[in-house]
């Protein structure tokens, strides 16, 4: 068995030196022919290729992200203008409500100050009323009072006449 093993591996020895010889005279022949020179020379193109293929694509990459910059940061100043307007007109409204707040409190007080001089004034006028009632009342007596002189004196005169009359007509 032994003898077996070593004529087996004597055989698949010569078999892998058979081969090995063969590759070496197909690579000879090859580079012999160039062949060998012109698949790796036909490799190199078509990695050359490529490789101008990938510097383009990288190339335009490159273009595509300044502009996409670009065109982002023309946004982001666009968003920030609008914010500013924003801003602004926030704070105008703020500036708008403070003075509509202080306008309403400026009526409310007004109000509060109408509704007390009104009361002022409703008071006086109750208060004229009433002193007008009492001077017409005392027109009223006056006027009475001044009747009723006029007629004692009308009486006084006509008594005074009778009086004179009488002593003339005595004396």
């Amino acid at each position: 068995m032994e003898e077996y093993i070593q004529s087996e591996l004597a055989k698949l020895e010569a078999e892998n030196l058979s081969r090995l010889m063969a590759m070496e005279e197909i690579k000879s022949d090859l580079l012999d022919r160039g062949e060998i020179q012109r698949i790796w020379e036909s490799k190199m193109e078509v990695e050359k290729s490529r490789g101008l293929e990938v510097d383009s694509a990288y190339l335009d990459s490159i273009r595509d992200l300044k502009q996409e910059r670009i065109v982002q940061e023309n946004a982001r100043a666009e968003l920030l203008r609008q914010k500013a307007a924003l801003d602004c007109q926030k704070q105008l409204l703020s500036s708008l409500k403070e003075e509509v707040d202080e306008m309403s409190e400026k009526l409310a007080r007004e109000k509060f100050k109408h509704v007390d001089e009104q009361c002022d004034l409703s008071g006086t006028i109750h208060d004229l009323q009433v002193k007008h009632e009492v001077l017409l009342d005392k027109k009223s007596m006056l006027e009475a009072e001044i009747e009723a002189l006029r007629k004692l004196r009308y009486k006084c005169v006509n008594h005074l006449i009778v009086a004179f009359v009488y002593f003339s007509v005595f004396f």
